[in-house]
């Protein structure tokens, strides 16, 4: 969340007036634009709740949560998976929330929803330095997804929680154990070095090709964040055939064999300034 938005809540805890009469507010009808999804149906509106929870949550948070606040999009478009998302921080442990909500949310319907082979955390390639947890959940008529996610920062758990109507539920949850439809665990897990801080950045794939992006912040060189990776690429049975240093880039060409099939690897990892780096991981077949 950038700065600007930070500055923009903070403002809006602060003054009780602008609580009492969000419609007066600037800064409240800002953060509603802000949070208003461009690719949504034209009737879509979003509302920001300082420091609530909607009314028709449904379920307790954990005793002694500390509710940052809730942004609710709500269209009479069914097609759309309007809902809403609740901030919260938390003293419990990530096991410890998890429990709490396995606890409230059967007696409401909710199921967890079903993993796939690889378990709740199957995706390879870059790890991120701090992991997400959280478990999902799913319900049925109204057909709804909920996900909880949890990581810890200075002690505290923040938690962020995502309720929304699921017009797809039926497809998701045929799907939701085929580990085919997870291209990334075409990729080795790849753990951070303990000098850095790493943040995958999306990717994708299809058949036999997957790509996954990152972006690292560390006091490591270039050099030393490539020999750490490369580390783990062998000892996954990569071979490195070719490497190359060029300006702020470090490219790398790699062979395995993957179910039988020959593939080839690649590790790029560019510096785009002092300390800022840029990753890519991907693995192409050859038939």
């Amino acid at each position: 969340m950038s700065s600007k938005l930070l500055a923009l809540l903070g403002a809006l805890v602060l003054s009780s007036a602008l609580a009492q009469t969000p419609a007066a507010s600037p800064e409240r009808e800002l953060l509603g634009r802000v949070v208003t999804p461009l690719w949504g149906p034209a009737s879509l509106r979003s509302s920001v709740l300082v420091g609530q929870l909607p009314a028709d949550l449904g379920f307790s948070l954990p005793q002694g949560s500390r509710v940052i606040g809730s942004v609710v999009t709500e269209t009479p478009d069914p097609a759309y998976p309007a809902g809403v998302t609740v901030y919260f921080d938390t003293a419990l442990s990530p096991e410890q929330v998890d429990a709490h909500f396995a606890r409230v949310l059967a007696p409401a319907g909710w199921k967890v929803f079903p993993l796939p082979p690889g378990g709740p955390s199957p995706e390879g390639g870059f790890l991120p330095s701090t992991p997400v947890g959280g478990r999902p959940y799913y319900r049925q008529n109204p057909d709804q997804q909920l996900t909880i996610q949890t990581r810890v920062v200075g002690g505290v758990t923040q938690v962020t929680l995502g309720r929304q109507r699921s017009p797809e539920l039926a497809q998701i949850l045929r799907y939701a154990q085929d580990d085919r439809f997870d291209p990334t665990r075409l990729l080795p897990r790849l753990t951070p070095p303990a000098q850095a801080t790493v943040s995958p950045r999306g990717g994708g794939g299809g058949g036999d090709n997957v790509t996954q992006y990152a972006g690292i912040e560390s006091t490591l060189s270039r050099a030393a964040l490539f020999d750490h990776y490369a580390a783990q690429l062998r000892q996954a049975g990569w071979t490195l055939r070719n490497r190359a240093d060029a300006g702020t880039l470090t490219s790398s060409l790699w062979t395995l064999t993957q179910d039988g099939k020959a593939r080839v690897g690649l590790l790029l990892i560019g510096e785009s300034a002092k300390g800022q780096y840029r990753a890519t991981l991907g693995i192409q077949g050859l038939e």
